[in-house]
């Protein structure tokens, strides 16, 4: 195997921004999974897409009277299995999830919570942007979250050296087209953060290397604003 591949991000200071919540629509293109994660309209039977998640008609991702809360990632890493990428050194521009030629791709990330441990959370995201004039994947493409086990540092974690996940579970499908920021449903492991587990260091995102485009989102070097945390608090 050719040697593993790491993209660094420098740290980014958490800075909450409060906002009324907007609504949340539902996405195009693909059919849901038996963990009800979607990515199109008229795959859920009777209820709808919405926000990634097979949800029962007329329901709503969040109240509508919760705030929305946007936290950037305090660290972040980028880890390829293997690819072109391994040959360019410095923080990635952007990330091609579930391309095969690059592997699978684990994204960790560390957020600094803002809104307290006894917070009231509707529903909580990982939003990450397309990257404007990319490519479209050959196929809508499943991505999968988990918690992060151990503790770890963007300046150490390598393919080889990265920490400890629990078992990734489905939680959103990127689809082709149109190209939108993706939204993965992390609710669970925010709700979690109340319980003060010491096993809990982050969220990882998981994208198996599978489709021979992959889907692009930027990192928030050039464009866009990178990865971050959208948290509904009541």
């Amino acid at each position: 195997m050719v040697a593993p591949a790491v993209r660094l991000l420098a740290a980014l200071a958490p800075v909450a921004l409060l906002v009324a919540a907007p609504l949340l629509l539902g996405c195009g293109g693909a059919a849901a999974t038996d963990a009800g994660v979607c990515a199109g309209a008229g795959v859920c039977g009777a209820g709808h897409c919405v926000a990634g998640r097979c949800r029962p008609a007329g329901a709503l991702p969040s109240p509508v009277d919760a705030r929305r809360v946007l936290l950037p990632p305090a660290d972040l890493a980028v880890l390829q299995e293997d690819g072109d990428a391994a040959a360019a050194p410095g923080v990635p521009d952007a990330i091609a999830l579930g391309r095969a030629r690059t592997g699978d791709v684990v994204l960790l990330l560390r957020f600094a919570p803002t809104f307290g441990v006894d917070a009231d959370i509707a529903s909580a995201f990982v939003v990450l942007e397309p990257v404007p004039l990319a490519p479209p994947a050959e196929r809508a493409l499943t991505v999968e979250v988990a918690r992060i086990l151990e503790p770890w540092r963007s300046e150490t974690a390598t393919w080889g050296r990265q920490p400890r996940l629990s078992i990734p579970e489905p939680a959103a499908v990127a689809r082709r087209l149109p190209t939108a920021p993706l939204r993965i449903d992390v609710t669970s492991l925010v709700r979690g953060w109340a319980r003060r587990r010491m096993d809990d260091h982050g969220i990882a995102i998981v994208a198996p290397g599978r489709d021979a485009v992959g889907a692009a989102y930027s990192m928030g070097i050039s464009h866009g604003t990178g990865p971050h945390l959208e948290v509904y608090v009541r």
